[in-house]
């Protein structure tokens, strides 16, 4: 029977071009496993989220689905970001698309198979791997548990091959390519989320192997010799195999040194934080260290422009990152950058509403948090209410767009700086306004809505 094997989800997995290049999605390598009578139709695209998805592009796929194909659903690589409310989906929500999708898919006779999001390229200053997705994998786990549906923990066996693989070599699975290295990147590209096209067959190997462990494919249906083929650790990253970088330190310097343009001298960064630049005519290599101890090493851009970042995240605290330009001639003097790393991010404060206080249906928000951070996010329950900015000396405020309803609300308060999130401040209040079922509302129904500036009446109920 022929069959089809559909994959739905975001960037990680969806179709490359090459003018995309050296990214490769894992969803197009499947085919490079299958044989015989079964086709991938790789319906999976960028920054697409469990919502996004099911209304724009899951009826398309189901018009095309014949009984028996099989379906894999991967999300949870975007739907966790907070710090971006168009994209970001509450727990709660994720769960409930995640069971409408697979329950739609079973309604046709289709085989619904969860994949849990890969993970990042992240590791602590100490190697080990770091969870980047929050609660999600767990989520889709708990969703597949529930439903009986079949289940692909890719989360848990590319942390557990990363791990393996360690922070030195990861990289030759990753889009991550040097200033010069690339034709289609001379600025260079550090991409610790997308892979290029060795990782993602190593990655489809992983789903194919799980579709076979789940007795949905066979081995009429894949090429059993490259599936079984032993895996093969990928060679040590270039900036690694630099012999006695630290004799750079010490030699006569030549020409200008190096010039670092990001981030600002003595500026708040996180742990994965880029270091870019620029190099004088000549420098063909640069090498970092901090306290003599090297770290590693990037190729330089024609225009010379470079862009590095650790194969492990930085501790928290102050830094001075030391920096030295190789050259034919000799070495560059040595550039000294100091920067402070920041891995828990404060509490805000909350100065208004106050606890327990009572506000009219345009409460307004307000407090300080530490200077640097970039984001203040609103939570009621799950649900992402609102965000804002951040002033230069720690001072936020919020109201949000729309009234709220009459009744005791608790919102939480959280602090973001890049991907660090702080903990909750919680704060209770009381909105005095029109109840629902108040005459009020009845005796301004008699008309249809208005826009927000109509002045006309009758009132409403609502400000």
């Amino acid at each position: 029977m022929n069959r089809t094997i559909f994959v739905l989800g975001d960037s990680v997995p969806a179709p490359r071009t090459e003018d995309e290049a050296p990214m490769a999605g894992w969803g197009q390598k499947l085919d490079d496993l299958l044989v015989g009578p079964i086709e991938v139709a790789n319906y999976a695209r960028s920054a697409m989220t469990t919502r996004k998805y099911f209304t724009e592009r899951f009826p398309a796929m189901l018009n095309r689905m014949k009984r028996g194909d099989i379906v894999l659903i991967g999300f949870g690589c975007v739907d966790h970001m907070i710090h971006n409310g168009t994209r970001y989906v509450p727990l709660p929500e994720y769960r409930e698309l995640l069971r409408l999708f697979a329950a739609y898919v079973h309604q046709e006779g289709g085989i619904p198979v969860t994949v849990t999001p890969m993970a990042r390229y992240a590791f602590s200053p100490t190697g080990e791997v770091i969870n980047t997705l929050g609660d999600y994998p767990q989520a889709m786990r708990e969703i597949a548990d529930q439903l009986g549906t079949p289940l692909i923990d890719l989360n848990r066996r590319t942390t557990e091959l990363w791990a393996e693989i360690g922070p030195m070599r990861l990289r030759q699975y990753f889009s991550w390519v040097d200033a010069g290295e690339h034709p289609l990147h001379s600025d260079g590209s550090i991409d610790s989320t997308h892979l290029n096209h060795v990782g993602a067959f190593e990655v489809a190997r992983i789903v194919v192997t799980g579709l076979c462990n789940l007795g949905i494919l066979d081995k009429a249906d894949v090429d059993v010799e490259r599936l079984m083929e032993p895996p093969v650790l990928p060679p040590v990253s270039g900036e690694f195999t630099v012999q006695a970088p630290d004799a750079a330190l010490y030699a006569q310097p030549v020409g200008d040194a190096p010039v670092v343009t990001k981030p600002a001298s003595g500026g708040l960064v996180g742990p994965m934080v880029k270091l870019t630049g620029v190099v004088a005519p000549g420098t063909y290599y640069l090498l970092f260290f901090e306290q003599g101890l090297y770290l590693g090493g990037t190729g330089v851009g024609s225009s010379g422009q470079w862009t590095w970042r650790r194969s492990v995240n930085w501790t928290a605290g102050e830094h001075l990152a030391q920096c030295v330009g190789l050259r034919a001639d000799g070495c560059s003097p040595v550039l000294e950058h100091r920067f402070t790393v920041l891995t828990e991010v404060p509490p805000p404060a909350v100065s208004g509403p106050a606890e327990g206080a009572f506000a009219g249906p345009r409460p307004r928000f307000s407090g300080t948090v530490r200077p640097g951070v970039t984001k203040i996010v609103l939570m009621e329950g799950d649900v992402l209410i609102g965000a804002t900015g951040v002033s230069d000396n720690g001072e936020w405020a919020f109201t949000h767009a729309h009234p709220w309803r009459p009744g005791t609300h608790t919102v939480d308060v959280i602090a973001l700086f890049g991907a660090a999130e702080s903990s909750r401040t919680s704060r209770t209040f009381r909105v005095v306004g029109i109840p629902e079922d108040s005459p009020i509302r009845v005796l301004g129904a008699s008309r249809h809505d208005c826009g927000e500036m109509c002045e006309h009446r009758p009132f409403n109920g609502d400000w």
